[in-house]
């Protein structure tokens, strides 16, 4: 009996050494699995791009199939970064909805149902006509969004399409969710130095004013349009308005002379920009001045308007080395002697400074400013030592700058960013208007606190992917508080961390709902602040809270 024991004893000790993993092998590896639908409907959808920590060296990548599931293999444990990427126009890669999420994928982990709702753009169809009720065709038709940036409320072009034979047309690519205005307009490309219109108003043609729907001249009186994912809006029909015409008489100068120098005429409002998540960019009326870089540009109707003139080089390869610009208000007659100068680029420089001791050791890390003009395609950036000096190469243009400094480190916040000495942490950077030799000031601290939240439902479930929104209670505006919440999103256990911020009381809350910079969202949220949880940040403390989702209608 014994001896018949002894193989399979013998076969048990083999098994149990062959299923014994050795001190150093690798974690299993993992996988995520789900399924892309349309928010709304809940439609699938296929050819879908799934990928893993997209921008960075590809770890995993997939395409959804017909019934818009999807699977991803052989990931390593550790965090990732998961986009769902949907086809564009035509099926053209890239362009269409998008959405990212989360994960800390456990070794050996099967994370199932880690799905995508994508919201898909909207459409908006109309109609424009002129007094007479007659279509306009060749029109520009613009969608615009108004939203806070650097402190300041803007209106941005975001969109456009243009009038058919019919008059009608099509905006498409609209952002679900969140309020957009209507606007037509004529647009004149190009502009002689010395308009032909006659001197005697009474003489000229009517103006055609940019006109938004239902009907208004100005945006006060334009209705917002909020879109649902995937809807049609269709009717949006607008009727130009006309109005007395005037003309603007004044002289450009500047750079190596007239000849070289370029003008361009707009409305103040709405702009180009970036607004959401990109940008738009609108050439605007304009020519070349006359030898005596007289102008005289005709057939505009009462409003605020900013004149620019700029001189390009070949060498810099299409950047304006000359620039300048000013704001011209048409009331109810001609306006005359305007001068405009083309002055060269003026160079930043500035410092990134501690607020209190510096660590020992010093810290090994630089910061990453990046500024852009917050109405043209005109930007810059520079690598900053801290603590150190830096230089901007080139310089900028005299004009308006929205600043971001990132690579900011662990445990260190932005205190405050001053201007030849004026704080523009909440503000735009007006360069030039700093008197002397004033640069920039970077002034960083390290006593800041932090936010730990867990979200959960009413019946004490984690909620992902939820939007945690602090507002500091400094915050006295609406402006203020754009330029100053702090936003992010639960992970798959419900929680998230902030980073080191300031010390002192905020409002924090949990929702589902869009959170943008837009006036209508920025609004709510300023309302909410009697619904949200208050917290004082310690200095170099942690404080923990459990949030339940809120709406904040």
């Amino acid at each position: 009996m014994i001896q018949k024991l002894l193989p399979a004893l013998t076969l048990c000790a083999v098994v149990a050494l062959a299923q014994d993993p050795k001190p150093n092998s690798a974690p299993a590896p993992g996988s995520v699995s789900g399924s892309v639908t349309a928010a709304g409907t809940g439609t699938p959808m296929p050819d879908v791009e799934i990928y893993v920590n997209r921008g960075g060296p590809r770890v995993g990548h997939a395409v959804t199939d017909a019934q818009g599931r999807y699977v991803l293999r052989g990931l390593e444990p550790g965090q990732y970064r998961i986009s769902a990427n949907a086809p564009g126009p035509g099926g053209r890669i890239g362009g269409g909805p998008f959405a990212v999420r989360q994960v800390d994928l456990q070794a050996g982990q099967d994370l199932e149902s880690f799905d995508f709702h994508l919201v898909l753009p909207g459409r908006i169809a109309g109609k424009v006509v002129d007094q007479n009720k007659e279509p306009v065709p060749g029109l520009a038709v613009f969608l615009v969004a108004r939203e806070y940036v650097s402190g300041a409320l803007r209106a941005v072009f975001t969109g456009a399409a243009s009038t058919d034979d019919q008059g009608e047309y099509l905006l498409e690519r609209v952002q679900a969710g969140r309020a957009y205005l209507v606007l037509a307009q004529r647009r004149y490309r190009r502009l002689d130095a010395i308009s032909d219109a006659p001197a005697d108003p009474r003489l000229r043609r009517p103006a055609v004013v940019p006109t938004y729907y239902p009907n208004s001249r100005s945006m006060d009186g334009a209705q917002a349009l909020v879109l649902s994912s995937g809807e049609l809006r269709e009717g949006v029909d607008i009727r130009l308005v006309r109005a007395p015409s005037f003309c603007l008489e004044g002289v450009v100068e500047g750079g190596s002379g007239p000849a070289d120098l370029h003008f361009e005429i707009g409305e103040t409002q709405p702009t180009s920009g970036t607004s959401g998540n990109g940008g738009f960019y609108s050439t605007q009326p304009g020519g070349t001045p006359g030898p005596d870089g007289k102008i005289r540009i005709c057939d505009l109707h009462q409003g605020d308007y900013e004149l620019t003139v700029h001189q390009y080089a070949k060498e810099t390869f299409g950047a304006a080395p000359f620039f300048g610009s000013t704001v011209v208000t048409v009331a109810d007659r001609d306006v005359q002697n305007v001068r405009v100068i083309a002055r060269p680029r003026i160079p930043l420089a500035g410092e990134v400074v501690w607020d209190g001791p510096a660590p020992d050791p010093p810290l090994d890390a630089k910061l990453t400013l990046r500024l852009q003009a917050i109405t043209r395609t005109e930007r810059g950036s520079v690598d900053a030592t801290i603590p150190g000096e830096f230089s901007l190469p080139g310089g900028l243009l005299m004009d308006d700058f929205g600043l971001q400094v990132s690579e900011v480190p662990k445990g260190v916040y932005i205190k405050d960013i001053t201007y030849g000495g004026h704080s523009i942490l909440y503000e735009p950077l007006r360069l030039g208007s700093a008197m002397g030799d004033a640069g920039l000031r970077i002034v960083l601290a390290r006593d800041g606190g932090t936010a730990s939240a867990r979200v959960t439902d009413k019946d004490g479930n984690p909620v992902p992917e939820c939007s945690i929104v602090m507002i500091p209670a400094s915050a006295a505006n609406e402006a203020t508080i754009a330029a100053a919440l702090t936003t992010g999103k639960t992970d798959l256990r419900g929680t998230w961390t902030s980073a080191s911020l300031a010390p002192g009381k905020y409002f924090v809350l949990a929702t589902s709902d869009t959170i943008d910079r837009s006036p209508e969202s920025i609004a709510k949220l300023w309302a909410s602040r009697t619904r949200a949880q208050e917290v004082d940040l310690n200095p170099n403390a942690t404080a923990t809270l459990t949030l339940t989702p809120k709406s904040l209608e």
